[in-house]
């Protein structure tokens, strides 16, 4: 969308006003595919486009730059409005604690090698190649696979910038993305994560990389102009030819392996695998390198250069592209992701027909994937989406109806979920555990085993302590006129007992105990929730759902009633004696206010392109 964009823009900047509904759609449509975080960055890769390419009256040219932007901003408000209701609710605009969260994954120093020479340690484990020399999460491994341009590439984008004044604009571009991928290693991110507004909502400095790859692209274009037209000698490529040769001979040696293990404190077999794959990355860099500067010296002659010197050159450049990207690109059987798991088999077996709603389940297993060798040398690396497939991954449970507690769920905050313990998830509705073969060890996990998978080392127990139902009437309603932190929650027996519920509640008048009573959930939907209701007086009841904005309660299908949070984290309401049905229902905040938002924009668009029409018939 960006080469678009830009084109568009440049047209905004310089013809009719007409001309602002072009980026102003292709802005929106970046937003309405959900991708707010690029369609925010849009805003200062359009700043910087009209400093530099408009020729003269900035004002003008400002007040048609801010036209695009409201207009895009008027478009995509069905996507802006209900993703500015999450962002005020969540822990984003809290920057000093989602700081260390935004600057993950920021771009090592040392992986701008792979830049120009690549692959290194193409065997290897991601995981150890992350760990050990780019700094990255201990949970993950690279966020971007692969950020190979190649010499021949980044050569021409050099020498395009060099020779073409007007895309200096894209020289700026992007050594400022780059300077930004670096994230925590660079500094400036840093600078404007606490200076720039809303920069803070967004994460994951290493997607800049995708800019610098655009700006060095178009660059290269240029660069391929500017030696068909003679410019640029070719006795750079054959340094750099020469250099990547010398490379490639220095590395297989044991010396550059002992050195290598012991910088980055690896392990001596991933030390050699980088070094010899380092190796062959050099030498397949100064052939390519070597294949320009051949290029370049058969550019002599005039038709050589008009004819057969861009054909050349970009065959060398797609060889040399997609001998490492073709890699980054990865398929495997179609039963790998859609097979059914054992585990989820043994709970179907347990529990009957799998329904939403039931029950939840938390997964104790560390980082470390074990996989088993026939299916790692028949999948390789990819073989870690089987086993988490097969350990019901929150990205696969969904699938049969098995929920998760994850930290991602709103109000379960990271520090909260190790501290649980089987009483207080059994609180929360927690029936299942999906754990290591070592958890065996503690008697009361083993008591409750229900299936074990040998070859990954998995295995599924019941948690030891009977699990609370989704839904219930609390038998002791406990009030509190401020918010409750879940962890003090956790360290109260009467709570962990599932006596005590505390309700985050300013009523006057108060539920008494209640031991009598039943609900159940009769039918459970992501954006409903109908729940009977019958009690011999006044109570409460507790779904075991998150207490999040969009979701309201209507009694017998008429009247409306609070939704309080319960427990720090759930929805709680007030139902009267009697037989009742309650319903939740979800309503995404700012929906409906940013429909009508985005029907206003279009029908701006659609005058101005109007407008500017009957103009030109008139004119």
């Amino acid at each position: 969308m960006l080469p678009l964009f830009c084109a568009a823009l440049e047209k905004a900047l310089v013809e009719r006003y007409a001309w602002v509904v072009a980026p102003a759609v292709i802005w929106a449509t970046v937003f309405l595919i959900g991708d707010i975080q690029t369609g925010y960055y849009y805003i200062f890769i359009a700043v910087l486009w009209m400093a530099m390419r408009t020729p003269g009256f900035y004002r003008q040219a400002f007040v048609r730059l801010a036209l695009a932007g409201v207009l895009a901003a008027l478009l995509a408000a069905i996507q802006l409005g209900p993703a500015w209701a999450v962002f005020i609710g969540s822990e984003r605009t809290q920057p000093l604690l989602f700081h260390g969260v935004a600057l993950t994954w920021s771009t090592h120093p040392l992986r701008l090698l792979s830049v120009l020479v690549s692959p290194f340690g193409q065997n290897a484990n991601p995981y150890d190649m992350s760990k050990f020399f780019f700094g990255g999460p201990k949970w993950g491994g690279l966020w971007v696979e692969s950020l190979y341009l190649g010499v021949p590439v980044t050569g021409l984008a050099l020498l395009g910038a060099w020779h073409r004044r007007d895309l200096r604009v894209l020289a700026l571009l992007g050594g400022l993305a780059l300077v930004l991928a670096l994230g925590r290693y660079g500094g400036l991110y840093d600078i404007f994560y606490h200076v720039v507004p809303l920069w803070s909502a967004f994460r994951f400095p290493e997607k800049f990389m995708g800019l610098f790859s655009f700006a060095s692209a178009m660059l290269a274009g240029a660069g391929l102009d500017a030696l068909r037209a003679g410019k640029g000698g070719a006795t750079p490529w054959l340094v750099v030819a020469f250099l990547c040769t010398a490379a490639g001979l220095a590395l297989p040696t044991e010396v550059a392996t002992a050195w290598t293990a012991e910088r980055f404190e690896a392990p001596a077999v991933l030390a050699r695998a980088v070094t010899d794959s380092a190796e062959s990355a050099f030498f397949h860099s100064a052939v390519a390198a070597l294949g320009v500067w051949l290029i370049a010296i058969g550019g002599q002659g005039e038709q050589f250069r008009e004819r057969v010197l861009p054909l050349a050159l970009a065959a060398l450049v797609t060889f040399d592209l997609a001998r490492v990207n073709f890699g980054a690109y990865h398929t495997g059987p179609i039963e790998a992701a859609t097979f059914r798991p054992p585990l989820a088999e043994a709970i179907a077996a347990r529990e009957g027909t799998l329904e939403p709603g039931r029950f939840r389940l938390i997964s104790l297993r560390d980082s470390h994937p074990i996989i088993p060798p026939s299916m790692y040398r028949l999948l390789g690396n990819d073989a870690q989406l089987v086993e988490n497939r097969q350990a019901l991954g929150l990205e696969h449970n969904a699938e049969f109806h098995i929920e998760t507690v994850y930290y991602y769920l709103p109000a379960m905050k990271a520090a909260l979920l190790p501290s649980l313990g089987t009483d207080g998830a059994a609180r929360f509705n927690v029936v299942y555990y999906v754990g290591r073969r070592a958890h065996l060890e503690n008697p009361r996990y083993a008591q409750g085993v229900v299936a074990v998978l040998p070859e990954y080392e998995l295995v599924l127990f019941k948690n030891p302590v009977p699990a609370k139902p989704r839904a219930y009437l609390s038998r002791r309603p406990e009030r509190s006129a401020s918010p409750v932190n879940p962890a003090a929650l956790l360290a109260r027996p009467d709570f962990l007992s599932g006596d005590v519920d505390v309700i985050e509640a300013t009523a006057p008048t108060w539920p008494r105990p209640s031991p009598d009573g039943v609900a159940t959930i009769e039918h459970y939907a992501p954006e409903e929730v109908r729940v009977p209701v019958n009690t011999p007086q006044p109570s409460v009841l507790v779904l075991l759902d998150a207490y999040d904005a969009g979701w309201t309660a209507t009694l017998d299908h008429t009247t409306d009633i609070p939704i309080h949070r319960a427990n720090g984290l759930v929805r709680a309401v007030i139902v009267p004696a009697g037989n009742h049905v309650v319903v939740f229902s979800y309503e995404t905040p700012l929906l409906k206010a940013g429909a009508w938002v985005s029907l206003t924009g279009l029908l701006l668009c659609t005058g101005l392109i109007a407008h500017a029409n009957w103009r030109k018939r008139h004119a």
